[in-house]
């Protein structure tokens, strides 16, 4: 291939007028007072997706879109035990796009309630509001779909690596609470790798993307935070903690949830956490309910995220 000598010029003035568009696009929305350089970017993603499904342009949605994502069924409800692995990667979610947007016109406006990043992860809601019209018959149906996004930050882009599609506050009939033994023994592994006190037993778990968060006793993702994002900051932390403190734990595994080609999975854990401090007699107890997604496409089954405190109802 030949390297044009320009070409590197341009890419660095292609970024360069991105950040400039972002500097004078900030003084138009004074009513979002949070908003940053990264937030914005953010929302540029979560456009192309849209655009793309109005005007039918299958590439400009799937540019949003890192090439491992996985894509959840959200069951129109925000209690992940009815949650389920929708498509496993990104070829099988363009094969479902092409043929919904071959089927369907997408009218949709789209609200982002909720942007939280720290460092180069992402966590965002989404209200998508409108029409869905059959291009065949004209037949329109309304459309209004909350949603549940996870970024990750690639070089200088940010992309979707999860999305729970259709979010909501229906309560459906409870899952079956059936449970996969192997993804119950990683499961078990990272419970005894808390009791050892191994820093190396607990990362070695982990995929090289994942990301940790604390619902803080809530169900709405909205009110989700991010804890850890990076191999390193995650075993700083183990480190320290580990160092202080030893670990008890009662974990239950309630249920798990295995893809269709059995490379993705979720799952739902219900423990009782005992925490006693190396310095004195101080202990700490806390039951919590913790939500797993977990990936195999490493070859072995690896945690991408974790969420603590998860407010599920009784």
């Amino acid at each position: 291939m030949m390297n044009w000598p320009f070409a590197k010029d341009s890419q660095i003035m292609s970024r360069s007028l991105v950040f400039c568009l972002i500097a004078l696009i900030l003084p138009l929305v004074p009513a979002l007072a949070d908003e940053t350089p990264e937030t914005l970017l953010i929302r540029v993603a979560l456009d192309n997706d849209k655009f793309g499904r109005r005007r039918g342009e299958v590439d400009l949605a799937l540019s949003a879109f890192a090439p491992e994502v996985v894509v959840y069924a959200g069951q129109r409800s925000a209690d992940p035990r009815v949650w389920q692995v929708r498509h496993e990667d990104l070829e099988a979610f363009k094969g479902a796009m092409e043929q919904d947007l071959r089927t369907n016109r997408y009218e949709i406006e789209r609200q982002v309630p909720y942007i939280h990043v720290r460092g180069k992860k992402a966590i965002v809601t989404t209200l998508d509001s409108g029409q869905v019209v059959e291009r065949g018959s004209g037949v329109a149906r309304p459309l209004r779909s909350a949603s549940l996004w996870y970024f990750t930050k690639i070089e200088d882009k940010w992309l979707i690596t999860g999305v729970v599609q259709d979010t909501g506050d229906e309560k459906p009939a409870p899952a079956s609470g059936q449970v996969a033994g192997e993804i119950a023994e990683v499961l078990r592994d990272e419970e005894a790798g808390w009791e050892k006190g191994s820093v190396s037993a607990l990362a070695g778990l982990y995929d090289d993307d994942f990301t940790i968060m604390d619902a803080g006793g809530l169900l709405p993702p909205d009110k989700w935070v991010l804890l850890l994002g990076t191999t390193d900051e995650l075993e700083k932390w183990l480190e320290k903690r580990l160092q202080r403190t030893r670990y008890q734990l009662d974990r239950q595994v309630v249920q798990t949830y295995l893809s269709a080609g059995g490379k993705e999975a979720l799952a739902l854990t219900r423990e009782q956490v005992s925490v006693i401090y190396e310095s004195g007699p101080a202990s700490h107890q806390m039951e919590r309910w913790v939500l797993w997604t977990m990936s195999r496409r490493s070859g072995s089954w690896k945690i991408t995220s974790a969420l603590y405190r998860l407010g599920l109802p009784q």
